[in-house]
């Protein structure tokens, strides 16, 4: 508020105050619709961020398979385990690879299933999360399996080293 006072009328012994503009007031009507959409659009984008699942990287090497930072040890014939459960693949018909997986997954028990083909492209995955069976298709893009869920859900697995290796883990639930 301004400290200035201007009596009205003249000569009244009552003074008013005069409220100083706000500079979003003075603004042109399209500045301000600009300022709204840009503010909407920033809000958006701050939900979608929150609201999307963090990628988890998988990856088998020497070491291990490996899921963000679990690995399991390779015990011999495609079979990797470790305390937190096991990941089993196994060559299938053509050049094909199946994989399945049994461990815990934010506390609830999974259990998974993927088929990869043979061009190493894409895969079919199949999952049982504490009894809810729940299926996903992955496809090979920029070094990882963009995953859709047959309910619509969508998560982005990276590679570890490029090499596409089976997913049976339920990542991104």
């Amino acid at each position: 508020m301004s400290d200035q006072r201007l009596p009205l009328p003249i000569g009244s012994s009552h003074p008013i105050r005069r409220r100083r503009r706000v500079w979003i007031a003075r603004a042109a009507p399209s500045r301000r619709a600009w300022t709204a959409l840009v503010g909407m659009a920033s809000a958006g984008v701050g939900a979608y961020l929150g609201a999307a699942p963090p990628p988890v990287p998988v990856g088998l090497d020497g070491g291990g398979y490996h899921v963000a930072s679990t690995t399991y040890a390779p015990r011999g014939g495609g079979v990797y385990s470790g305390p937190g459960g096991a990941v089993v693949i196994a060559p299938g018909a053509a050049g094909e690879r199946r994989a399945g997986a049994s461990t815990h997954l934010d506390g609830r028990t999974l259990v998974g299933a993927c088929w990869l083909g043979a061009a190493r492209t894409s895969e079919r995955c199949e999952f049982e999360l504490d009894g809810r069976r729940l299926g996903a298709t992955d496809h090979l893009q920029g070094g990882g399996w963009n995953r859709r869920y047959d309910d619509g859900r969508t998560a982005r697995i990276p590679v570890a080293g490029g090499r596409p290796v089976p997913a049976p883990f339920a990542l991104g639930r």
